[in-house]
């Protein structure tokens, strides 16, 4: 994924010293102010939906408590942030394994990003020891979710080929940024009220097979913003020959990594796609307290729509992160 810096190219403000965003131009500043040694705890949540043919399947739940912690902050240089994952409920056998021997061979859940003196977010730091201990790691995981699923042992070489592209550092890092950029993609912009921006993004295949262009555009919700917080919305949609060819590469280079006949399976896929239709929408929703930057609330929506064969199916991924009080903690 591109840094979600670079969606807000020519909106970036000079740094203000005053605490005072509310801007007398009728435009609103999204800017860190943070210190070193802060500490929020986010509570973060997802499901993901299947309908078909009238019918609603839960397909995964988590929920997840994540604590932020300042650990650098620099005026010129910018914020290095902790994030330390408190505990976590995962549906998702594969997913809940990787969690769980994180913490059992590097002592939890931890990673680092890194922003501008904006707030913009950078990068996510590598996970130190993650490259030296990942064969050893896909193999916890996969006797893990042998173990939780049942599955055979001629299944083996197929869920190691799967898992160890899942848990590269890199695919490790680019899941990472996924779920915290989001959070941060508005500071460092000096927005009007009255005006709608656009951009495109590019969505990464975490595990290989190039990414999708998706056209979109936010704007501030004028009507629920006010000294104490700005609001936030945005909506994207995916070029629709681009998500073929995405989805064809994605299940192409997950089936070719393992089987035998790989090549004849992926044309396959890439035959039984041709004709397909397949609809991508996000919807976004964000308030951001405006003396210190800190989400608020931020509420995320994926539609994916596939028409196939005289077949229509749709999937809804919903997440949500709220930034808990002291007394919710």
């Amino acid at each position: 994924m591109k840094k979600v810096a670079l969606l807000l190219v020519g909106l970036v403000a000079a740094m203000v010293s005053s605490f005072a965003q509310m801007m007398p131009d009728s435009t609103v500043q999204v800017v860190a102010y943070w210190e070193a040694g802060e500490r929020h705890v986010f509570q973060m949540e997802e499901v993901k939906l299947n309908m078909a043919e009238g019918d609603t399947t839960v397909v995964e739940k988590s929920a997840e408590l994540l604590a932020f912690e300042v650990v650098s902050a620099d005026e010129e240089k910018g914020y290095r942030v902790k994030v330390t994952s408190l505990d976590s409920q995962i549906s998702d056998a594969t997913k809940a394994a990787i969690s769980e021997k994180m913490r059992e061979r590097f002592g939890g859940d931890v990673y680092y990003f890194e922003t501008s003196p904006y707030g913009e977010f950078l990068q996510v730091l590598p996970i130190e020891g993650l490259a030296e201990q990942t064969d050893a790691l896909v193999e916890d995981v996969v006797e893990a979710v042998m173990q939780k699923t049942g599955t055979g042992e001629e299944n083996r070489p197929a869920l190691q080929a799967l898992i160890r592209q899942m848990i590269t550092p890199e695919s490790m890092m680019t899941s990472v940024e996924g779920e915290i950029s989001p959070m941060f993609m508005y500071h460092g912009s000096r927005l009007e009220m009255s005006k709608e921006y656009t951009f495109e993004d590019d969505i990464p295949n975490l595990i290989g097979g190039g990414t999708v262009r998706m056209n979109g555009r936010f704007w501030v919700n004028e009507e629920l913003t006010d000294e104490y917080s700005v609001v936030l919305q945005m909506y994207k949609e995916a070029d629709q020959e681009q998500v073929k060819q995405f989805v064809t590469s994605l299940l192409g280079g997950v089936v070719q990594s393992f089987a035998a006949e790989g090549e004849d399976a992926k044309a396959s896929i890439e035959e039984l796609y041709k004709d397909s239709k397949i609809d991508i929408e996000d919807f976004l929703f964000e308030e951001v307290h405006l003396d210190t930057g800190w989400p608020l609330e931020w509420h995320f929506t994926r539609k994916t729509l596939i028409q196939m064969q005289g077949q229509q199916q749709e999937q809804i991924i919903r997440k949500s992160v709220k930034l808990l009080f002291e007394e919710e903690e």
